[in-house]
This record gives C-alpha cells, sequence and structure tokens, in this order.
C-alpha cells in the first residue's frame, strides 16, 4: 500500500490498522502509524485515535498523551472518542484522579461523554476502593440525564459491599428495585455473601429465594 501508485486514501489504511488492533497487535499498528508519517500519509483523526488506542493498551499512557497534543498541533479536533480512550487508559493504571481531572476538562470543553465514559469513570472508582466518590458519580450521572443501568448499579452495590457498608448497599438495592430495573445475579451476589460474613442467615435465605424466583 505504501509504495503502490497512487497511493490509498488514509481511510484504507485505517481499515488496516484497525484490523491489526482487533488481533490486538498493538505494537505493530503503531509501528506502520510511524511508517505512514514517514511516507507522508496524513492521518485523520481516526488515525491518530487508534494510535492513542494502542499506546493505551500497551500501557504507555504518555505516548497517548502526546498523541493528542499532536492532534491539537495539527488541527485536528479530539472526538468523544479520543478522550474516553485516555480515561480508559488512566483507569487501567489506577490513575482514577487524572481521569477524574481529563473528563471535566473534556465536560468545560463542550464534549458530551456517553455513557461508556461514565461507566469507565465509575468502574475506575469502585476499583480503587473510591466507594463515596463512586456514590456521587453515580448520582451525578442520573443528574445529568445517564439514567444508569444494572450493571452500573451492581458495580457500585459490590463496591459498597466490599467496603462494609452494607446498610447503604441493600437501600441503594432497594432504589433499584423501585426504578423498575432488574437487578441481575452479580447485585445478588454481592449482596448475599456480605450478609454471609456477617451471619445474617435469615436475611441471605430470603435474597436467596427472591434471586431463584427472578431466575425461573
Amino acid at each position: 500500500m505504501i509504495h503502490k501508485y497512487p497511493m490509498p486514501s488514509v481511510v484504507e489504511f485505517n481499515q488496516l490498522l484497525g484490523a491489526f488492533v482487533r488481533m490486538k497487535r498493538y505494537a505493530i499498528a503503531v509501528s506502520m502509524c510511524k511508517q505512514m508519517e514517514f511516507f507522508r500519509v496524513s492521518p485523520d483523526v481516526c488515525t491518530l485515535n487508534i494510535l492513542t488506542n494502542c499506546f493505551c493498551h500497551l500501557g504507555q499512557i504518555d505516548c497517548g498523551f502526546s498523541v493528542l497534543g499532536k492532534m491539537l498541533k495539527l488541527g485536528v479536533e479530539p472526538t468523544v472518542v479520543t478522550f474516553s480512550t485516555l480515561i480508559n487508559g488512566l483507569c487501567k493504571q489506577s490513575q482514577i484522579s487524572h481521569a477524574v481531572s481529563l473528563f471535566d476538562e473534556m465536560i468545560g470543553q463542550g464534549y458530551r461523554p456517553n455513557l461508556i465514559v461514565y461507566s469507565t469513570i465509575l468502574n475506575g472508582l469502585c476499583k480503587t476502593g473510591n466507594t463515596y466518590r463512586a456514590v456521587r458519580f453515580l448520582r451525578m450521572m442520573e443528574e445529568r440525564g445517564f439514567e444508569p443501568n444494572i450493571v452500573a448499579y451492581s458495580t457500585v452495590i459490590d463496591c459498597l459491599c466490599k467496603n462494609g457498608l452494607l446498610n447503604e448497599a441493600l437501600d441503594l438495592f432497594s432504589e433499584v428495585k423501585v426504578k423498575g430495573i432488574r437487578p441481575n445475579t452479580v447485585s445478588y451476589n454481592c449482596l448475599i455473601h456480605a450478609m454471609c460474613n456477617l451471619g445474617q442467615q435469615k436475611e441471605t435465605t430470603r435474597l436467596l429465594n427472591e434471586m431463584k424466583s427472578l431466575t425461573q
């Protein structure tokens, strides 16, 4: 493709890069991006988003931010995908405060985060034990019109249970049911495990029976 005349469009190069990413050959995709640059194939926002994603998967988050700087230098407008990729990369490295700061910056610049971005931040907060921040973030999602799904609620319920906040977890669980959202096995298992640890046999049996009735 590089030596073909006329040279294929950047769209065709992006399709090839995307194929390598789907095969998780991130280093190869990065190498190909460098070759494209050497042969003066002008990248578009899709190319640069793919490159950012590769660096994040390789644990080279600083390089990912360098690509963002390159975008701005080239006059290429970053997208929600650009920011969500970097936020996900930061969360994977447990840099949650940095991820939240980037999230706030994203909103401040007028970008509208999608549900995936919100869920990524929420999951990162829970995994790092930022329980109360996770609850506040969940409420912020609701206030901004992004109704969390059962996966998001279960993530927070699990975080509350693991941090010994069973009553708060039960309150949130009840709230989920009042909203008409069907609890899943994960949310039940979190509560049942926490109750077993506290020796609450009667309540554990009730929840177990309730879970069985929903799956029948």
